[in-house]
């Protein structure tokens, strides 16, 4: 009769281990199917790009602070403001700060963002922080191009110069909601509408523009007028940066100078980015110079919440934009073909790899962000939300960060 009570006792033990071992599996399965459903959810557009392929990218990414020591490049990026320059800064400076690289940085924190001055400007009026091995391998600052010559006065012989260009039409709309500029504007009843029927009359005006446009040496006074090739050098040329359309095509010497202009960007720019097809560029730049696909993973920072594509424009608005922003026109026009050019010499298959990207891109927002993944701040930016885990992660924090916080990093 005892024997019967103890292998009773001992069966139920025996049964109620095993339910308790069947409950915990199915939990963790049920945990792990959802994660794995979510993770899914990444591929199922996708007949190309594998699970497997994604998540050995997604361990790199997560291995931000380990570098491979391989296919390591000296980057000067030509930084113009509005054309997706802020995420190209944040993915050199995490590259830069992977692999130990040293920035071009002015020692004086208040010229980091001075707009615009060139390398050798830097160097002579603004002492740069020292590099250990006195090479700067890295600088996303905002500077003036000058010419490759000049430029390796700075940094080594055989630095690639890349640039960022972006409809200048686009372009103009972004910078104006974008800078204090177009919003005190705004506070005298002065719309984007408005403003573009005479934008320098209301510049005048309302913003303390000079008359004359040769020389605008005051950050404010250069956001609109050909802003992307003042960047691109447009100094070194005997072209006035205010002039438009028509005075162009009248005067034969501006004309001369333009092409003059234009020739050095093509043939001294070893790569740019179209910030209308960015992520199909990035893919073109990982492959060209042999960079991670966690290196060039991404999300967009200083994104505005405003719509500022073309085609909520009319065409009169557009041409109005294209009037005063001529030589910025013809430079993005000239760009554009150097990159058709790019792609038409590939010997892969481009949409497998933009495909990596955006999975990767996908995958990594679902670690660090939050669902909606971005929040909207007072001035109108979308900023990335980053989630409980991505908070304590110092390479989700990185991927999220702003260039002035990155600035500090490299400075600290």
């Amino acid at each position: 009769m005892l024997n019967t009570k103890k292998t009773a006792l001992r069966f139920l033990l025996i049964s109620f281990i095993l339910v308790l071992v069947v409950c915990i599996s199915i939990r963790e399965f049920t945990v792990y199917y959802e994660e794995m459903h979510k993770i899914s959810d990444i591929f199922s557009t996708t007949k190309n790009v594998s699970y497997k392929e994604i998540e050995s990218d997604f361990k790199s990414f997560k291995q931000c602070q380990i570098s491979t020591g391989e296919n390591i490049h000296n980057f000067y990026l030509i930084k113009s403001y509005k054309a997706a320059s802020s995420t190209l800064s944040n993915m050199l400076y995490r590259y830069g700060l992977k692999h130990g690289l040293s920035f071009v940085e002015p020692q004086d924190t208040t010229t980091n963002q001075i707009f615009p001055f060139s390398h050798l400007d830097t160097a002579a009026n603004y002492p740069l922080i020292p590099s250990c091995d006195k090479v700067y391998n890295l600088s996303t600052i905002h500077s003036r191009f000058e010419g490759k010559d000049k430029l390796e006065k700075t940094m080594p012989i055989g630095t690639i110069i890349i640039a960022s260009v972006r409809n200048p039409i686009s372009q103009f709309r972004s910078s104006f909601n974008y800078f204090d500029t177009g919003k005190r504007l705004e506070k005298k009843g002065v719309n984007f509408a408005r403003f573009i029927e005479d934008p320098l009359k209301f510049s005048r005006m309302y913003l303390g523009f000079p008359k004359e446009f040769v020389i605008l040496d005051k950050p404010e006074n250069l956001i609109f007028w050909n802003q992307q090739s003042q960047v691109f050098g447009l100094y070194d040329f005997k072209i006035p940066v205010g002039i438009g359309r028509k005075e162009i095509l009248e005067n034969e010497n501006y004309q001369k100078e333009i092409e003059k202009f234009l020739e050095r960007v093509d043939r001294e720019v070893d790569f740019v980015f179209m910030a209308e097809d960015f992520i199909e560029s990035m893919a073109i730049f990982r492959e060209m110079f042999g960079l991670e696909y966690s290196d060039v993973a991404h999300f967009k920072i200083n994104l505005m919440s405003r719509n500022n594509s073309v085609e909520t424009l009319t065409q009169q608005q557009q041409d109005q934009i294209i009037e005063f922003c001529y030589i910025d026109w013809l430079l993005y026009q000239k760009m554009l073909v150097k990159f058709e050019k790019i792609k038409l010499n590939l010997r892969y298959d481009l949409k497998y790899e933009i495909d990596i990207i955006q999975r990767l891109n996908a995958r990594i927002a679902q670690y660090c962000v939050k669902p909606n993944q971005y929040k909207t701040d007072q001035s109108e930016m979308m900023l990335p939300d980053l989630n409980e885990a991505g908070e304590k992660d110092v390479c989700c924090q990185r991927i999220v960060e702003q260039e002035w916080i990155l600035n500090h990093i490299i400075r600290t």
